[in-house]
């Protein structure tokens, strides 16, 4: 085996650095673009592929490629040749992900022969090919592929076969978080509708997860605009040790009353769920009947007075459905009625009529 230079050692370690780096919020999305970037940086080729292979058709689909002027139907016409690519062939024969060539199987003579290069890889002026195969499941495996216009060296196959395991590592990583923020962008499609801010943070009160609501009740209720993507604000994080520090040590836990903030007529209520270090804060805010009641002179219902109110609050229908336990259909019926009795051309003005109303009130 040809031993390694200073340069290849360099390179090396560049990739790995590279491989790992994570930038977007659609991980396994982005993963196989950049990976073939790097790929290409690491071991000089005409260019590189992702190529994701059902290991039962032999079809190979999703390809991303370094080349500009690949066919439009590559994925097809790769597809059609799988079974004369020698080294894919070794692959789902012996499920060895190891780095082959196509030179380790077929003389030059031997592969000009084959449909796979007359029909597709003569026209790019590809030689040889150098791979490495990933297993995701019984019936799909990735392809990781540079295509030459020469054979690749023993070299070059040692290097590829040192930054195998980094790539099935990255893909995984990449896998799960792409996971993470699938599941939590649910998690927040559903809290949407609840009215209910969300925060899972750890027993330092630093923040794992805090959903739009949430950020905007803290930024409300406790003034605070920066870093609420990282950290609690200090007057939260002394309730949270304070309700931590109730449960130590005692077998029955005492009553764990909720925070309570209010900022004018309104009140932001926060309840503590803890396990292990974790807390998970709900934040929910509601308003005094009072501004509901000095809506009355409108001819509203209560309840038509009570969807004013948190309407002059920048509450949607989906919110004022959830806050007052009501369909959204509901909710927005109530808002065509409101709009009617107060001949306002939408929700906007209606708001700021309430808002006049309440104003001379207080």
């Amino acid at each position: 085996m040809d031993q390694l230079r200073q340069s290849d050692t360099k390179r090396l370690l560049d990739f790995v650095r590279d491989c790992y780096v994570i930038r977007d919020s659609e991980p396994l999305t982005d993963f196989p673009g950049r990976l073939v970037k790097a790929l290409l940086r690491f071991i000089p080729s005409i260019h590189a592929t992702y190529n994701e292979v059902c290991t039962e058709t032999f079809e190979s689909y999703n390809t991303e490629s370094t080349a500009e002027n690949l066919a439009p139907n590559v994925s097809k016409l790769l597809g059609q040749h799988m079974n004369e690519h020698a080294s894919l062939v070794y692959y789902m024969q012996t499920g060895d992900g190891h780095a082959t060539r196509i030179s380790d199987f077929l003389s030059r003579r031997q592969f000009h022969d084959t449909g796979l290069y007359s029909d597709f890889y003569r026209d790019y002026h590809i030689e040889d090919d150098l791979c490495f195969g990933i297993f995701v499941r019984p019936t799909l495996s990735i392809g990781i592929v540079w295509h030459g216009d020469r054979r690749f060296t023993e070299r070059e196959r040692c290097m590829a076969n040192l930054i195998r395991p980094h790539v099935v590592q990255a893909w995984q990583n990449a896998r799960l978080l792409s996971e993470v923020h699938s599941q939590r962008q649910l998690l927040e499609d559903g809290l949407k509708g609840a009215a209910l801010g969300v925060i899972a943070c750890d027993s330092e009160g630093r923040v794992r997860l805090i959903t739009a609501l949430a950020r905007q009740y803290l930024a409300e209720y406790f003034g605070v605009s920066k870093g609420l993507d990282r950290q609690l604000p200090q007057e939260l994080l002394r309730w949270v040790r304070c309700q931590n520090a109730q449960l130590n040590g005692k077998d029955v836990p005492p009553v764990r009353l909720p925070l309570a903030v209010r900022k004018g007529e309104n009140r932001l209520t926060v309840r503590i769920l803890s396990s292990a270090g974790a807390n998970l804060l709900l934040l929910e805010e509601t308003t005094s009947a009072r501004n509901a009641a000095a809506l009355a002179e409108f001819c509203l219902s209560r309840r038509e007075s009570e969807v004013l109110a948190w309407v002059a609050q920048g509450k949607t229908n989906g919110e004022i459905a959830a806050i007052l336990s009501v369909s959204p259909q509901t909710a927005k019926k109530h808002m065509e009625h409101i709009l009617h009795k107060l001949r306002a051309q939408n929700r906007t003005a209606a708001a700021a009529i309430a808002l006049q109303s309440l104003s001379r009130d207080k």
